[in-house]
């Protein structure tokens, strides 16, 4: 790490102490009482072989002192890392090294229960305590090399708290600042597997079309759009966001359509926000629902790690370079292209905790794959005295079935008006309740429901639910439908075995039951439309490793209906390991669906594939053997090489040739990913018999804020804007691509709110004149927050000098230099020699050997200018003594 000489720590190991080698140089501050009498030395050892002076060695007596003054030290807190803190050093008599200042505050920050304590109430805010007399066996160390303040605190003397809290009181809401995060996928289709062409603009195929004598073979070319925007500006605690897709099909037919809309605010004394406008409502109890009004929710992010749910995880299998999209209450919340082979999609924007994900999964030749991933959180457990909570008044937002109408939106559909309050609490023993209540005009449901920590058994939760629908399609008159839903949730790790069952589910409805959502397409059903309603459904997600052999993960869903025996099913079985170098996997597709226009059961997907993968050498990259068949006895194998470039890897890449056995014959594709300081590249390209496609992406994000306009890679959430005065081109650890632009500015994006997240520059991109005070900092953003990261960086020149005095002998080895703002920016060395950091084109250096105002003096110097300066510049330099100060220490060891 590449650090300012003057800002380095609050000691500093000099030349003259490591030349004396004799020193003990202890790892933590002691005081004088637990040291040996100080150490004294023969000065003269330092003239042998010269004539040179030698600074006043007094401040080494005992070992490297750490000196009063005010430093950024990394805290660890009974061996656990607490963040960074910038502490003062204070001098106190009787002690040879300053001791460091721990105020209340701080102690309040690090998770101490101040409020027992009432020496620690009754202290004014900048008094330093004295930790060791108020806290029996509490205890500080400091070790200066390391720059780490070591405080240790009985267990009893901490605040409770949960693994992963970070207080609210860390939390960074972040600064004003507009927003732009967007995403715009490009294709271009050829080939005779699209002559089948509504666009009344396409090229002409039929002798009765257009001009006969036309050429009939030209190839016939089509386009896709895909493009989602996410606008956003941030004042104080609030958050204002719209999110927005436009699709334009292979069916020629352009679509946009506004996701969300809203306003949002954390309110932190409740561990909860509030939000106005489009959202969805939480699925932990009901179904999630898209809504247009007002919600107030706890919000889970703001929970320790131990208390959070997980995110759904979509897995496939592309056979070409396919387009996978992804829909949730109808609406398209994620959409690219993924290299063929198995995919799994784990970064989705979260829209809702819960809801099935329909994905859909188009080929490079037109084939098209549906299934459903079932979506549902965990039993809901809460600790004991904590509460779970939602408040939701607002439009139902329908988009199921739209069509027709203004930009393809079916109007027609019914939005109604409706309440939802769910309610949760952690009871003793390890007992949750929960309950909830959802009204609308023409339908009411009431569920309750316990939920139970099994310890070795696992977590568990049963809930009843009952609802009244009212009918009123015209055609059918008016009809009221009650009906009961049960649902049982299990979920459990076992961590010696390996196993992990992440949700095992059971579900059983009456024929008279509806969901809400169910209840609103029963009020838009079609003449000669049919209406199934739910009866059963089962669902479960395990995982095993294998010892070392590998491990094993299975899913699957299934959901019958009332009135009819087609179901909904999804089974996919999947296994990895890997031999010596090799890799290998076997992975198994199902999926059947119910055919909702019929009533009928829809024809059934099998698939498996096998992969076996190999490692090039030391290059980064990867070459994979797969074989796909699915239940048509399509068989297609293919042999891919993929990889990254660069440092670090923000070039990916991959090619792929294949063959099958239907109607495909042989087929190549190419892709490639680079991520770059203003965005991410895709391009893609695929060639098969019959078809051709070939694809564009870019995505990126656009921050505007105080100090100008940043580009940035996508922003995701919550991001951080990193300044780095005058170091452009500087890079940051664990970031891909991510690099300061010319103002010295850059985006992190996709940080964890409520959370710590360390920032790190690369200091190998700092260049020759750059040097940073801190390379590290953390931060916890809120939701949705662009907090600010700032580095101190100093810019200069870095110096090989030879300093004499007035009379031209060298100056005192050991006397530290400092610039005009009194930081320290180097040490003299034997024969005179210092090497000086950070320096101006020009200025004045002081030297000094002594605590006495008369042991320094001043090194006035100038640098020529040079078209191709060295990353060292030599020169000479001579120290005149300050007017009306005479150096007599340094002239009289001079003599001896």
């Amino acid at each position: 790490m590449r650090r300012s000489p003057a800002l380095h720590a609050p000691f500093r190991l000099t030349l003259c102490a490591a030349l004396l080698g004799a020193l003990g140089a202890p790892s933590h501050a002691q005081d004088k009482a637990q040291q040996p009498a100080g150490s004294s030395f023969n000065e003269e050892f330092l003239g042998i072989g010269g004539d040179q002076p030698h600074a006043d060695l007094s401040l080494f007596s005992f070992g490297n002192r750490v000196l009063p003054g005010k430093y950024m030290v990394d805290v660890s807190l009974n061996e656990r890392g607490a963040g960074q803190t910038e502490i003062r050093f204070a001098a106190k008599e009787g002690k040879n090294d300053a001791e460091p200042c721990l105020t209340r505050g701080m102690l309040d920050a690090w998770g101490v229960n101040v409020a027992v304590f009432p020496e620690l109430v009754a202290a004014a805010d900048e008094t330093c305590i004295e930790l060791a007399k108020i806290i029996p066996e509490a205890a500080v160390t400091y070790d200066a090399g390391k720059q780490r303040l070591f405080v240790s605190i009985p267990q009893a003397a901490l605040k409770r708290s949960a693994r992963g809290a970070v207080g609210p009181e860390k939390w960074d809401k972040g600064i004003t600042a507009a927003m732009l995060d967007y995403q715009v996928n490009f294709a271009r289709y050829s080939g005779d597997n699209y002559r089948n062409d509504a666009n009344p603009f396409a090229t002409p195929q039929n002798v009765f079309d257009g001009n006969t004598f036309a050429d009939r073979n030209k190839t016939l070319q089509r386009n896709t759009l895909f493009a989602g925007l996410r606008a956003g500006f941030n004042y104080g605690d609030w958050r204002f966001r719209h999110f927005s897709t436009y699709n334009r099909g292979i069916d020629g037919k352009s679509r946009w359509q506004g996701i969300n809309t809203y306003a949002q605010r954390d309110i932190a004394s409740i561990n909860g926000r509030l939000l106005i406008g489009d959202g969805n409502t939480p699925g932990n109890f009901f179904d999630s629902l898209p809504f247009r009004g007002v919600q107030l929710s706890s919000d889970d992010a703001m929970l320790p790690d131990s208390q959070q749910g997980y995110a759904p995880t979509i897995r496939g299998v592309a056979q070409t370079n396919a387009r996978v999209t992804v829909r949730q209450n109808g609406y398209v919340i994620y959409s690219t292209f993924v290299a063929p082979g198995a995919f799994i999609i784990d970064d989705l924007y979260p829209t809702s905790s819960s809801g099935d994900l329909e994905v859909t999964v188009v080929e490079a030749d037109g084939r098209q794959t549906r299934y459903t991933q079932a979506f549902s959180a965990v039993p809901t457990l809460l600790r004991e005295g904590t509460w779970r909570y939602s408040a939701t008044v607002g439009k139902y937002r329908n988009n199921f079935g739209g069509g027709g109408g203004v930009l393809g939106i079916r109007s027609s559909l019914s939005q109604p008006a409706f309440m939802q309050a769910t309610l949760a609490r952690g009871l003793g023993n390890e007992f949750s309740v929960y309950g909830g209540v959802l009204m609308a005009n023409m339908y009411q449901s009431l569920l309750v429901g316990v939920g139970k920590n099994l310890r070795n058994f696992g977590a568990v939760s049963v809930d009843l639910s009952s609802a009244r629908t009212t009918d009123r399609t015209p055609l059918n008159g008016q009809k009221t439908f009650d009906g009961q839903s049960v649902r049982f949730l299990y979920s459990k790790s076992f961590l010696d075995s390996g196993t992990n069952f992440r949700v095992a589910g059971y579900r059983y409805s009456t024929s008279g039951y509806r969901t809400f959502q169910e209840a609103v397409q029963m009020q838009d059903l079609q003449p000669f439309e049919s209406f199934n309603s739910r009866r059963n459904e089962v669902r479960f997600e395990v995982s095993q490793q294998i010892k070392d052999w590998g491990s094993v993960f299975a899913s699957a869903r299934q959901q019958s209906y009332w009135g009819t025996s087609a179901k909904d099913r999804l089974v996919q079985v999947g296994y990895s390991g890997n031999y010596k170098q090799f890799g290998y996997s076997v992975f198994y597709n199902h999926t059947s669906s119910l055919n909702g226009a019929v009533g009928r059961q829809g024809p059934a997907v099998r698939q498996v594939m096998f992969t076996l993968s190999i490692p090039l050498g030391d290059t980064r990259a990867s070459a994979t053997y797969m074989v796909n068949r699915d239940n048509t006895g399509r068989l297609s194998q293919q042999a891919s090489v993929y990889g990254s470039a660069f440092d670090d890897s923000r070039l990916t890449y991959s090619m792929t040739a294949g063959t099958a056995n239907q109607g495909g014959g042989s087929s190549g594709s190419a892709s490639a990913s680079y991520l770059s300081q203003v965005g991410r590249f895709d391009v893609g390209h695929s060639k098969g018999r019959g078809f051709g496609q070939s694809t564009f992406g870019v995505s990126g994000g656009v921050v505007i804020h105080g100090g100008g306009v940043t580009l940035s890679q996508p922003l995701g959430e919550s991001v951080a804007l990193m300044q780095v005065p005058k170091a452009s081109g500087v890079g940051f650890e664990s970031q891909p691509g991510v690099a300061t632009d010319w103002a010295g500015n850059a985006v992190i994006p996709n940080l964890s709110p409520y959370r710590l997240n360390r920032l790190a520059l690369r200091t190998g991109d700092l260049g020759d004149t750059v040097e940073v005070k801190h390379a590290a900092t953390e931060v916890v953003p809120t939701r949705g927050a662009v907090v600010v990261a700032k580095f101190e960086t100093s810019v200069g020149f870095r110096l090989l000098m030879v300093l004499t005095d007035a009379k031209g002998g060298v100056l005192p080895m050991g006397s530290k230099i400092e610039n005009e703002a009194g930081q320290e920016v180097g040490i003299v060395g034997p024969d005179g020699q210092a090497f000086v950091t950070g320096a101006a084109q020009s200025g004045n250096l002081t030297v000094r050997w002594g605590q006495g105002k008369a042991d320094q003096c001043v090194v006035p110097y100038s640098l020529p200018d040079e078209k191709n300066p060295p990353p060292i510049r030599e020169l000479n330099g001579q120290c005149q003594v300050l007017p009306g100060e005479q150096a007599s220490g340094m002239q009289t060891r001079a003599t001896k």
